[in-house]
């Protein structure tokens, strides 16, 4: 991702710049709510012995099958 950015901000007209990092600024948000929603699951499986909530799936194995294919 810092590369991404560092080629954006390298590639990007001086007055695209602060449309840039708003759109960066977004990606971050969006990270820490994702990292955040991953440590509430992490937490909740550690007290339910490894289990999801039940409103979340678990896609791991379709996940091994379609990367053996």
């Amino acid at each position: 991702m810092r590369m991404e950015f560092l080629r954006q901000l390298n590639t990007t007209p001086l007055s695209g710049l602060a449309e840039l990092g708003e759109k960066w600024i977004k990606v971050i948000e969006d990270l820490e709510s994702a990292a955040e929603l991953g440590r509430e699951l992490h937490a909740y499986q550690q007290q339910h012995g490894g289990q999801l909530p039940e409103q979340y799936t678990d896609v791991t194995d379709l996940i091994t099958e379609s990367r053996a294919a």
